[in-house]
């Protein structure tokens, strides 16, 4: 099992820290639950996961983990292996599933992204980068908050769950990590207005140092004098930057934008 060779080209680095491991499953709270885990590696928190889950369902893009992947399969008869790439699959809609993984730090987004846009994924309980975390989780009127925030939070209510030192992990990487759960919302808007939602919510942060109303004026090709009436309903001062809106005021601003 430790004669594989991490591979950087698949942003491999290893967990083997049991109580950690064991926490991590503790936390994502999916007893008797259909999981998903994305990028199981050598199995290392695949194994805490069977005993407590109903089914998981592991996607592994390293062909070369099969050895052990498999005999972990053999051994557990509620998990299954798919050797495919999660960005390039459809997740299963055939359940509800609640999804654990310690996921590759250059394809954090895409997946996030794409678990925000299954809406059978109730619960993401996820270790990323320190720093993408610290984003995740920010408060409005905090350096790390952005669209990302936004976008994220509007789907999933987010907790941060603990930091992960980089000298647990082998390799060990550059940076440490962190590990948060986010768990599915009821949705506020509709289709057509989540749509728009995301397309204010980029369009405010587009510049970060200009105003909102200058990056939604110039975003939308809209007359500033239209906008400023909108944020002067939702009480926001024409002077503000997006930094400082939080996610009630975009959702608001999102359902009165059709009045300009």
């Amino acid at each position: 099992m430790n004669k594989h060779k991490a591979k950087k080209h698949f942003g491999q680095n290893f967990l083997t820290d049991k109580n950690l491991l064991n926490k991590i499953v503790e936390e994502a709270g999916v007893e008797n639950k259909d999981v998903i885990e994305i990028g199981p590696g050598m199995g290392a928190l695949t194994q805490f996961l069977v005993k407590v889950a109903s089914t998981v369902t592991a996607y592994e893009i390293d062909l070369d983990l099969k050895p052990v992947l498999n005999q972990l399969e053999k051994h557990n008869n509620n998990l299954t292996v798919k050797y495919e790439d999660i960005l390039k699959t459809d997740i299963p809609n055939d359940k509800i599933y609640d999804v654990v993984a310690n996921i590759p730090y250059n394809i954090t987004s895409p997946i996030i992204f794409k678990l925000l846009e299954s809406s059978n994924i109730n619960s993401a309980t996820l270790m990323v980068q320190k720093e993408v975390c610290d984003r995740i989780t920010s408060k409005p009127g905090t350096k790390d908050y952005n669209a990302l925030t936004v976008i994220i939070n509007y789907y999933m209510e987010v907790t941060k769950v603990m930091n992960v030192s980089k000298k647990l992990f082998r390799p060990i990487p550059k940076v440490d990590s962190a590990v948060f759960k986010m768990r599915r919302r009821e949705k506020e808007l509709n289709d057509d207005e989540e749509k728009l939602f995301i397309e204010i919510v980029k369009s405010s942060f587009h510049q970060k140092r200009k105003t909102l109303l200058n990056n939604l004026s110039f975003s939308f090709e809209v007359n500033k004098e239209k906008i400023n009436e909108l944020l002067q309903k939702l009480n926001v001062n024409s002077n503000e930057r997006a930094e400082n809106i939080t996610l009630e005021q975009f959702i608001e601003l999102t359902k009165i934008w059709n009045n300009i």
